[in-house]
């Protein structure tokens, strides 16, 4: 779920829509302040307090409750030469690793990455394929780790379904949204849709792109989860087809996935 720091609600009354509406085991938020206070009792938060930087003092926060979050900020990596090396995403607070333990057992490891809408430079260019693209690069012994059985990355892309599809490659993981459209109705208007057919969408409005009647239909939010997750998925919801009232508090709606715990 994005927050969108500056149009809608403030981070408290964001946290109590989510915990009323969704009631989330764990959540990732982009473009996300914590409460002035700290997380809301019950909760934990994985997070950079500083932000992406002076201009942008908000970041991607994990939270979770009813299990314990513990931050990822190295990997061991090599078969034979065993070395630890740092998970340092060139954008400060752009990308959170957390691992979800539950019962005193790793149950995930979830990625909380948002793409700025930049290059590399700082220049705007309007969509997230330049910084998701350098983020996933500076993931890489994560995603190439024995992690990548059970990972979830999950979090506003900046990218409508067939510009993700052309400028990211993820074979280990699933795009749960897609994994899942055959059980819902097409998505009228779907802006830059890579589905086969209309027929064949089932993608979610997470964007409220302006509040023109004629605004654009975006789906830009997405859940990834290795084919382990993805066979303990028992279902999707999202978009604000199924949060109506999500405009109230965010120009995006979230995107849910329920497993099997």
């Amino acid at each position: 779920m994005k927050q969108a720091v500056a149009p809608r609600g403030r981070p408290d009354e964001l946290w109590q829509w989510m915990e009323d509406n969704v009631s989330p085991d764990v959540m990732v938020l982009t473009e996300a302040k914590v409460p002035d206070g700290g997380p809301p009792a019950g909760w934990q938060a994985v997070w950079e307090p500083d932000g992406i930087g002076p201009k942008r003092r908000w970041g991607t926060v994990v939270a979770g409750r009813g299990v314990e979050l513990v931050p990822v900020t190295e990997m061991t990596v090599g078969r034979f030469r065993r070395r630890t090396v740092p998970l340092t995403p060139r954008i400060p607070a752009a990308a959170v690793v957390s691992d979800v333990v539950v019962e005193g057992e790793r149950w995930a490891t979830v990625v909380g990455l948002y793409g700025l809408t930049t290059d590399l430079d700082g220049n705007k260019v309007g969509h997230g394929a330049f910084t998701l693209q350098a983020l996933l690069s500076d993931l890489l012994p994560l995603l190439s780790s024995n992690r990548n059985k059970r990972l979830i990355l999950a979090g506003d892309f900046n990218l409508c379904p067939d510009d993700l599809r052309q400028t990211i490659e993820l074979p280990d993981l699933r795009n749960l949204t897609d994994f899942t459209r055959s059980s819902r109705a097409p998505l009228q208007g779907c802006t830059r849709c890579d589905a086969p057919t209309p027929k064949e969408c089932g993608h979610f409005w997470t964007h409220r792109n302006g509040n023109s009647p004629n605004a654009a239909v975006q789906n830009i939010d997405y859940i990834f989860a290795s084919p382990d997750l993805a066979r303990e998925l028992i279902g999707m919801s999202g978009g604000v087809g199924d949060y109506p009232d999500a405009w109230d508090v965010s120009d995006h709606a979230p995107v849910v996935a329920d497993f099997r715990r």
